[in-house]
């Protein structure tokens, strides 16, 4: 991106900051809104409000180069996106649900749920150290352009092979179609060309196949072989030659022309109408065009995202050694003069209370930070001084005594504190019990929002007289170093002027004592203590021996570290729920997940749902939502995130798929810890277990996944299962795995279960957050049919037929769609098109007799056990459950 569009673009979202810390200042002094409604309301603007503002700073941040500058911008970003997920949280309290509507908010600021996903990969990705990147890229980051040119060169003989293949099987075709075409006459001893052939295309499953090609056409006859065309057959150049007379041959010249410019008018008028009706469907999203993409576009983006690392590495580089060059040159320009400077200004401290109280000042102890106390005039002046030198020291009980008392009214005071706190805390809690949310107390209490405000004015007063505009080689400003090192070296050289000043003040007092003949005594000298460091156990390492390269070699030959194909979010086809926003009762809860209590509102919900084609529940684009945001603390961002995420659902709902997605989309490492890859490592699990956690750190981010992890916590384990063990890392994920992560480590464990109730208890306890995937609702069917048949079929099927497929096919999971389109529209049948017409009906014969056993959608008594299953195990369901419950009680008693 140019420097120009940054620039721009950070002065518009710098003005945007500002109107929205005015908002939310306003919003401080408001009273908590009694009616839980407008709370919701306003957090929901905040948030499509941050949701924006987080896109256009990460935007910002991976694109600014400046070292002073990048580290402002970070702590807006991260301060950002911190408040982004707080307020969400708060949301999620207001809704009791993992999934959040405001659809009022997003059509006030004219978005749809779509453009709240604020998942950029790679702007969010952790930025592992580059010796580490350069393992997993092959070297590529610190390859030189002749290296990288024969690299490019091995990967392209694969193609240059396939291309090869493709065309010796294009001319053999070619080959036989001649010779087919060929007829040798004996007689007249003649080759003569045949003018149709028959020839037909075949295909074997076993047959090494190249890509479908267009057949060959020999000849073309564009006359017609009806008899009103037989004239025209048979005439030749000199047909027309009667036509003498120049005014007739005119007359037909322009009766022809119009005749032309009339077909062609229509032809061209005809064409931008079906140019206008496709936009239009593409807009609507009733049709979709098939767009390539790029295989290694997200690998290439990722390499340039390091590359951009490497330049704010050396940038980096150049700033510390610039900071090093200007603190070596004020040491040996400045410090003299800056210690004799100190040196004078204390001598005269003495030499005023001398002369206007004939004694010294106590030296400040270092546990006050010293003189810096006579600097910003904290000490006492020469006539409180005077009034102290009459007075009588303090016996040792008299200073207990005063200590007691000031310790007394100190707990006294923290105590009154306390109770203030927590009668407030009281306030709120009462407060929120009853649906009310203190609004202002939230946003005034909340750090990130500080950080901002704080950062916003160091801003506004440090940089006003610098022009951003001009510093394109992203200099640092030198300026600034230079005062900041002057203030450190001051900080320095004014303990070393301290220490060798008091001894001259002692002295002084020394030679006081004497001209007194009093008996002279040392002052005693208070340092700050030294924190003791404490000491923490190392475990022992296991494999301290080796290098992280050969574990990782290690851990990838036996299967633990698989390749992930590259996938992003848009192949996880999903649909919003867009009517859940309007079903909200008197409590302002959306109703998803639970029952409907009031007839007639059940029957208001009922034909909502018939004629819109939805449901109540969420969607599957509301749970990649949710699971996009909880990755965000993957990123390079202090965000908190779970340690672990359970996925279930029924067979083919797209779980695994999923999990690659995260994986690809992190360009994560990727373990297996499936019990079918873990069993083989029973004899040794302690050394594996050190293995994967010390890999799983260094190559952070890295996604550990189980598949099927209902398996890991079996109550009974079946016999044909024994064998592969698979409780084997029941007992370990805990303690051994999710334990020993901290909040920093970008680790999460990511698990798949498609019977999660014939898990022991255990499951709950492991992973920290379970999220359901529902069946498909109409949207997402209508969304996969039409991304599926862009793909296989672009223009073979008419627009009514994908909402028939999705409205007829709708129960069926993505996994079985997709599988059905694969086995219906092989090559066979796709070389078939343009003589035998596609029939929407091919599609539900695949599912009922072309598969043995026939493949049926998954039933709703299936469908119940894992909501029954999930409101038990995910807290913000569970708490829901407990409310519509209280709430129905209460309705049956009335």
């Amino acid at each position: 991106m140019s420097f120009d569009l940054n620039h721009k673009y950070w002065v518009s979202t710098r003005k945007e900051i500002s109107q929205l810390l005015k908002k939310q200042n306003r919003l401080k002094k408001i009273d908590p809104p009694q009616e839980k409604a407008i709370s919701f309301k306003i957090f929901s603007e905040l948030y499509v409000l941050y949701v924006e503002l987080v896109n256009k700073l990460t935007f910002i941040y991976h694109n600014t180069f400046q070292v002073q500058k990048r580290a402002v911008v970070r702590t807006l970003v991260e301060s950002a996106t911190q408040q982004l997920m707080k307020l969400k949280d708060e949301l999620k309290e207001l809704e009791i649900s993992e999934y959040v509507y405001i659809d009022k908010a997003l059509i006030a600021r004219k978005l749809t749920p779509r453009d709240l996903v604020i998942w950029r990969s790679p702007q969010f990705l952790y930025r592992r150290p580059l010796d580490v990147q350069n393992i997993l890229a092959d070297n590529k980051l610190y390859m030189n352009d002749e290296e990288r040119e024969e690299k490019a060169a091995k990967d392209w003989v694969p193609v240059t092979e396939a291309v090869k293949l493709i065309q010796a099987q294009e001319r053999a075709r070619r080959a036989r179609v001649y010779k087919a075409n060929i007829k040798y006459d004996k007689k007249f001893l003649k080759v003569y060309q045949r003018s149709k052939i028959n020839y037909k295309f075949t295909f074997k499953p076993d047959q090494a196949m190249s890509i479908p090609v267009k057949r060959t056409i020999f000849s073309a006859d564009f006359i017609k072989s009806d008899e009103s065309c037989e004239d025209l057959r048979r005439r030749d150049d000199g047909a027309d030659g009667g036509v003498d007379d120049e005014e007739n041959l005119n007359i037909l010249r322009n009766n022809a022309a119009c005749k032309i410019q009339s077909l062609w008018r229509g032809y061209r008028t005809r064409k931008i109408v079906k140019i206008r009706k496709r936009f239009k469907e593409e807009l609507y999203g009733m049709k979709k065009i098939r767009k390539l993409k790029r295989p290694s576009q997200n690998q290439n983006d990722i390499e340039d995202m390091y590359k951009k690392e490497m330049l704010k590495k050396k940038l980096d580089e150049d700033f510390i050694k610039l900071i090093n060059d200007e603190r070596t040159r004020l040491l040996q320009v400045r410090c003299p003069w800056m210690m004799e400077d100190i040196s004078d200004h204390i001598r005269a401290w003495f030499k005023e209370f001398y002369e206007k109280t004939e004694n010294f000042h106590p030296y400040p102890p270092p546990v006050k930070k010293g003189t810096v106390l006579v600097v910003i005039d904290e000490t006492m002046n020469p006539i409180d001084f005077q009034q102290t030198l009459g007075k009588k020291p303090m016996t040792k009980e008299e200073r207990k005594k005063q200590r007691d008392k000031e310790k007394l009214e100190k707990r006294k005071k923290k105590e009154k504190l306390k109770m203030v706190l927590m009668k407030e805390a009281k306030r709120r809690k009462k407060l929120r019990d009853q649906g009310i949310i203190d609004i202002g107390y939230e946003l005034a209490s909340s750090q990130p929002i500080i950080n901002m405000e704080e950062t916003m004015e160091t801003f506004a007063k440090d940089w006003r007289d610098v022009d951003e505009y001009l510093n394109k080689n992203h200099d640092p400003i030198v300026d600034w170093v230079t005062e900041e090192q002057l203030a450190k070296i001051h900080q320095e050289v004014r303990g070393l002027v301290d220490e060798y000043m008091r001894v001259e003040y002692e002295l002084l007092r020394e030679a006081l004592a004497k001209d007194r003949n009093e008996k002279y005594k040392r002052q005693k000298v208070k340092y700050p203590k030294e924190k003791k460091k404490k000491r923490k156990k190392v475990p022992k390492d296991m494999t301290a021996d080796r290098t992280l390269e050969s574990l990782f070699k290690e851990l990838k030959d036996g299967g633990i570290i698989e390749d992930v194909a590259r996938k992003d979010f848009d192949e996880f086809i999903a649909d919003f729920n867009f009517v859940a926003d309007d079903t909200r009762d008197e409590d302002n809860l959306t109703y998803v997940f639970h029952i409907v209590y009031h007839f007639k509102l059940y029957i208001q919900l009922y034909i909502i749902t018939l004629f819109t084609l939805s449901t109540l529940g969420p969607a599957k684009g509301d749970i990649k939502m949710v699971i996009q945001e909880s990755m965000m603390g993957m990123g390079e961002f202090d965000i908190p995130k779970p340690k672990s995420i359970l996925l279930i659902g029924p067979l083919n709902s797209g779980k695994k798929l999923m999990c690659q997605i995260i994986a690809s989309e992190l360009n994560a490492v990727f373990m297996n810890l499936s019990p079918e890859k873990t069993y083989k490592y029973a004899d040794d699990l302690k050394y594996f277990l050190h293995v994967v956690s010390k890999v799983a750190k260094a190559f952070q981010p890295t996604i550990l996944y189980i598949e099927e992890a209902h398996r890991v916590f079996w109550k009974k384990i079946p016999p044909e299962a024994r064998d592969i063990k698979p409780k084997l890392l029941g007992s370990s994920i805990n303690s051994k795995i999710l334990k020993p992560l901290k909040k920093q480590d970008k680790i999460v464990l990511i698990g798949t279960s498609n019977m999660p109730w014939a898990a022991a208890g255990g499951i709950k306890k492991a992973f920290q957050k379970v999220l359901l995937i529902p069946k498909c609702d109409y949207g997402t069917s209508f969304l996969l049919w039409l991304e599926l048949m862009t793909e296989n079929a672009p223009d073979d099927m008419k627009e009514h037929a994908y909402s028939a497929l999705a409205r007829v096919l709708q129960a069926y999971t993505s996994g079985d769609i997709t599988d059905n389109v694969k086995q219906t529209l092989n090559v066979e049948r796709r070389m078939r098109f343009k003589t035998e017409a596609l029939d929407p009906h091919e599609f539900l014969e695949c599912f009922l007799s072309k598969n043995d056993p026939p493949i049926f959608p998954p039933e709703q008594k299936l469908m119940d056990k894992f909501n029954k299953w999930f409101g038990k195990s995910n807290s913000l369901q569970k708490a829901r459950n407990k409310f519509m419950a209280a709430k129905l009680a209460k309705a049956k008693k009335k």
